[in-house]
């Protein structure tokens, strides 16, 4: 679900996600506190919004074969 509403590679705000996917604040911070332990997103603390990191982002991408 969060990769998904990530997918875009935008800045995304807590509180769009929190309303987006129907889940708690505390729920969406511990998956991001998750996927940014890996360096799978990027945080901006201050204006507690996170985007997909874009190495990763590749990943998702089909192949263009």
């Amino acid at each position: 679900m969060i990769l998904d509403a990530l997918s875009d590679g935008k800045w995304h705000t807590i509180a769009e996600l929190t309303e987006n996917l129907r889940l708690a604040v505390y729920e969406i911070e511990a998956r991001f506190a998750f996927l940014n332990r890996f360096e799978l997103t990027e945080i901006d603390v201050k204006d507690k919004r996170v985007k997909i990191n874009k190495d990763f982002r590749r990943l998702s991408e089909p192949l263009n074969i």
